[in-house]
């Protein structure tokens, strides 16, 4: 063997041995380094994902307060029943403050309650107070109320403007100092003690009602959310109408 062909056959056992090299161990090492690059890539955007959720949780803890208070107001337009005196003295006041004679109220209607549908594979949605309908298959219901006043058409009209803003909107958010009203009709007709320009009004409204097996808060508190309702509060069982006040108040105010 020439030194020619000696030197060829060292060249190729070298070349032999680079290329068994890279097949057998820097291969494998290759497709391992980039399986954990794809592993390190899917942690780092799970990382990011629970960073997030968790900044997300931090801003809803240090905004739970806020926004309890809200809830708690929004309470106050949607009770979580008919709640009676709060409604005689939030009409009283605003009467009072227009120079309206609050005369009659009366709450309820006939007929027995309602339960809207419920969607299949759903429980029956519970029954609302009695006198009072369903509406959808939230839960939700309205209570009828007819009042009757007495005034001149500028303080009538001051008083109905007064009840408009007992929910408003305001700069992106809604204040809320009374009952959440919907005036389904109203009549207007001469006083028949005082004659014109006085004038006695009946006036037919309803009001909304939370769904009963919530409640305004669904067991949360100003501390924090409690899951499942209050503790030892068990939920009105479905089809069981909650408890309402039927009453019929005659010189409301004077």
């Amino acid at each position: 063997m020439t030194r020619r062909n000696t030197i060829l056959l060292v060249a190729v056992a070298a070349v032999a041995a680079v290329g068994a090299y890279w097949m057998l161990v820097l291969t494998p090492q290759r497709e391992e380094v980039a399986a954990l690059d794809k592993q390190i890539a899917a942690k780092q955007a799970t990382l990011a994902a629970a960073a997030s959720e968790v900044a997300s949780y931090e801003q809803a803890r240090a905004a739970y307060k806020a926004n309890y208070s809200m809830v708690a107001r929004l309470g106050k337009a949607v009770p979580a029943d008919d709640d009676v005196r709060s409604l005689l003295v939030q009409i009283n006041s605003a009467a009072d403050r227009s120079g309206v004679d609050f005369r009659t109220i009366s709450v309820g209607g006939s007929g027995a309650p309602t339960t809207g549908p419920a969607a299949p594979g759903e429980a029956p949605v519970a029954a609302p107070p009695p006198g009072a309908s369903s509406v959808g298959s939230a839960g939700f219901s309205t209570m009828p109320f007819t009042f009757g006043f007495k005034g001149d058409f500028f303080e009538l009209g001051k008083f109905f403007k007064g009840l408009d803003r007992f929910v408003a909107v305001k700069s992106n958010g809604l204040d809320v100092t009374g009952r959440l009203l919907l005036l389904n009709s109203f009549t207007l007709s001469p006083d028949a003690e005082k004659g014109f320009p006085m004038l006695t009004a009946d006036v037919s409204a309803s009001s909304y009602l939370l769904p009963p097996t919530e409640g305004l808060t669904a067991g949360a508190t100003p501390e924090g959310p409690t899951a499942g309702g209050a503790p030892g509060a068990p939920a009105p069982e479905p089809g069981a109408p909650a408890t309402t006040t039927a009453a019929a108040v005659t010189g409301a105010s004077r």
